[in-house]
């Protein structure tokens, strides 16, 4: 089990460097170092951070490590979340597909719908919606999954009825666990909370079994107890929060305290490399691995911990309060989190042969629910709206990735590179299929492109990696399709609304709709999105990206 509130102190160093040959200078044997050996790949998921929210980005919280993140390899100033909401794009995330691709266009919010690899699985030729982690472990990868899910499940009562009433799962026996899990799509080890920190179960599953925080309790629903909206104190460390507990009481861990979730979860993906590399060591082996971790933070409850490393008795890494609001103190615990990981690569000195991806779920939150230490602190900068919203601020996101030694001989991605290539968050997923040499099926990550090409620099910024992308609302109600910088709105009605020029009004301050001149590339852009999704769950084809083959 991974649950576990101090951070590790022995880290072991396993990592050689050989000796380069007389001829070969050292840049050299790096880069060829990285040639003949697949690199390790590290995924972080922030949840809710803005275009403005980074320091990188002109944020006025400190993020010292996304930032060093970004300044040792490539920035992207168009990228865009699969939809504008969590659920939805955390299925295209992990599939490389459109959230309305398996027929539930808004998402698996909660484990009383069934796991969304599966929904309509039988529109594939696989049965299901293949994930990333399928797609690496098919390569040889051990694969990780950390942190908040929204990925959909099968959960029981206490007579083993499967429970789709979102009201029932209050009753649901947390001894049965959840079945159709990450398990069965492509992870071999997972710990998440299946809802993330705003939705019930409020309590910890590890490999489709429930964990108990305090693991000296039994695993079922003697360790649980009802919960309403409101404040809890459970540590001294924090103050947990449940703020969606619906019409009825929600069901939890006795111990849960949201403030913990980050601390939980870094831990575990920390224990996850650690234990992998021990065990290559003992097996001989030298095999990558994936670790997805997708944090908490920052959506609500913006309960920062007391202190990062767990341990109530001493504040050695303090949090709460260090930028003075509850929002920006999680953001700077988002940013703790990146920097363990990212410490912990290097400490194991595979840090340079690992392909590090950093991300939002969508654009940032609602000004009505956030709180910053710093006034002048602004979450989407120049963009139109926040999450949920067809707006550029909807979904418009951070996307940085390196990979390399963050010098310029010794990196694959070129160090303090800025792209400003439109792309879409799910792309990486594609870019896990040329990067590790495998075909593509027709009806599988449909609307991925591989970001390989940008990452190498044989991408030219002139020549778009994507001919058109769609955006998704929230709750898919309203849709969008980009075509270089034009933008149009179509609504519910698949009626088209509103064309933005981004080019000259990247706030989206000017309606283009009723202007003469642009009568037929509205035309053609509305009939463009309706070909691809006229707002019905039951489009499968056609793709809107080609499949990726690997070229003979």
């Amino acid at each position: 089990m991974y649950i576990k509130l101090k951070i590790p102190q022995q880290l072991i160093f396993l990592f050689l460097i050989s000796l380069p040959f007389c001829t070969v200078t050292n840049a050299q044997q790096k880069k060829m170092e990285k040639d003949r050996s697949a690199p390790n790949v590290v995924f972080i998921l922030a949840d809710d951070v803005g275009y403005g929210d980074l320091g990188i980005d002109g944020g006025k919280v400190p993020t010292p490590n996304i930032d060093k993140l970004a300044k040792q390899g490539i920035r992207f100033t168009d990228a865009h979340s699969p939809a504008a909401l969590c659920a939805p794009s955390r299925f295209s995330l992990l599939t490389g597909s459109y959230p309305y691709r398996n027929g539930r266009a808004g998402g698996s919010w909660d484990v009383n719908n069934s796991s969304g690899f599966s929904h309509n699985g039988n529109r594939t030729k696989a049965g299901r919606h293949i994930t990333v982690g399928e797609i690496l472990q098919k390569a040889g990868y051990k694969t990780a999954f950390f942190g908040k899910m929204h990925l959909g499940g099968d959960v029981f009562d206490e007579k083993g009825n499967v429970i789709r009433e979102k009201d029932n799962l209050n009753i649901m026996d947390y001894s049965r666990g959840v079945k159709d899990n990450l398990n069965d799509h492509g992870f071999d080890h997972w710990l998440g909370l299946l809802s993330g920190i705003q939705h019930e179960p409020y309590a910890y599953f590890e490999n489709g079994k429930y964990v108990p925080v305090d693991p000296q309790k039994p695993a079922d629903n003697s360790s649980t107890r009802l919960l309403t909206n409101g404040f809890y104190r459970v540590s001294n460390n924090g103050l947990s929060e449940i703020v969606e507990a619906g019409k009825v009481p929600a069901r939890g861990d006795v111990d849960y305290d949201s403030s913990q979730a980050g601390i939980i979860f870094t831990n575990a993906a920390i224990d996850f490399i650690d234990g992998h590399l021990k065990e290559n060591k003992q097996t001989g082996k030298d095999q990558p691995f994936l670790l997805y971790f997708s944090s908490q933070a920052i959506h609500v409850p913006h309960t920062p911990p007391f202190d990062f490393d767990g341990d109530p008795s001493t504040i050695d890494e303090q949090v709460y309060g260090v930028t003075g609001a509850m929002t920006s103190d999680v953001l700077y615990e988002l940013d703790l989190q990146v920097g363990k990981i990212l410490a912990k690569l290097e400490e194991e000195g595979i840090a340079d042969n690992t392909l590090i991806i950093f991300t939002s779920d969508n654009g940032a939150l609602w000004p009505a629910i956030t709180r910053y230490g710093n006034p002048e602190h602004d979450n989407n900068g120049p963009l139109r709206d926040y999450k949920a919203s067809i707006y550029e601020g909807g979904h418009r996101v951070p996307f940085i990735a390196k990979w390399g030694d963050g010098t310029l001989e010794g990196s694959v991605i070129s160090p303090g590179s800025v792209s400003n290539q439109l792309i879409m968050g799910h792309d990486w997923v594609a870019t896990m299929y040329e990067l590790t040499g495998q075909n593509m099926e027709e009806d599988q990550a449909m609307d991925s492109s591989s970001l390989l090409p940008i990452f190498k620099g044989l991408q030219n910024e002139e020549d778009p990696l994507h001919e058109f992308v769609l955006y998704q609302a929230g709750f898919a109600y309203d849709g969008a399709i980009r075509e270089g910088n034009l933008v149009l709105m179509v609504d519910r009605n698949n009626k088209a609304t509103e064309l933005y020029d981004l080019a000259n009004d990247l706030g989206q301050e000017k309606n283009l709709i009723t202007e003469s001149k642009f009568k037929e590339t509205i035309t053609r852009l509305k009939d463009k999105f309706l070909h691809y999704n006229a707002h019905d769950n039951d489009v499968i084809t056609p793709r809107t990206t080609k499949a990726f083959v690997v070229k003979k």
